[in-house]
């Protein structure tokens, strides 16, 4: 019997509607989110995302497999709740699950960029590729920057 197909506003892929059609014998699981450098693409984090289903939303999901990975490369691993209003986030729920359980946190989208850009200034000094870097991230707006202040002032 194969897998059901359990989310009805979602649109699986070729591959992902043919592999639930073989067998039960066979699994995967996809990775929704691994934040990478803007330069050199080492790894920052590993993420779950799912959408918030509103107020009766009780913040359970899946993530055995997500932690897992996270304790094998050593990354942090988070389970993301985003909420939406017309196909746009404006805020987010954030679990960390890797490399210890956090309580969720909820932030503005506003917030979560800063937050985004913490793993980049915090990667930076070993990025091998730091001119790229600094070009992409003087192309930002000055209000964009202000994440990247630290960064900027020692150069």
């Amino acid at each position: 019997m194969a897998r059901q197909i359990y989310a009805k506003d979602v649109s699986f892929n070729a591959y992902s509607t043919t592999h639930r059609s073989s067998h039960d014998a066979i699994a995967y699981i996809d990775v929704d989110k691994c934040a990478c450098c803007i330069a050199c693409s080492e790894p920052l984090f590993l993420a779950e995302l799912t959408r918030h289903k509103g107020p009766r939303e009780d913040y359970k999901k899946g993530h055995r497999l997500l932690k897992r990975l996270g304790e094998l490369s050593g990354l942090n691993a988070y389970i993301i709740w985003y909420h939406e209003e017309n196909k746009q986030v404006y805020k987010v729920s954030v679990k960390k699950i890797n490399p210890n359980y956090s309580e969720i946190q909820h932030c503005s989208w506003e917030t979560w960029i800063s937050f985004l850009a913490s793993f980049q200034v915090k990667h930076f000094p070993e990025c091998n590729r730091k001119e790229l870097f600094l070009k992409k991230v003087k192309t930002l707006t000055p209000s964009q920057q202000k994440d990247y202040e630290k960064i900027l002032h020692s150069r």
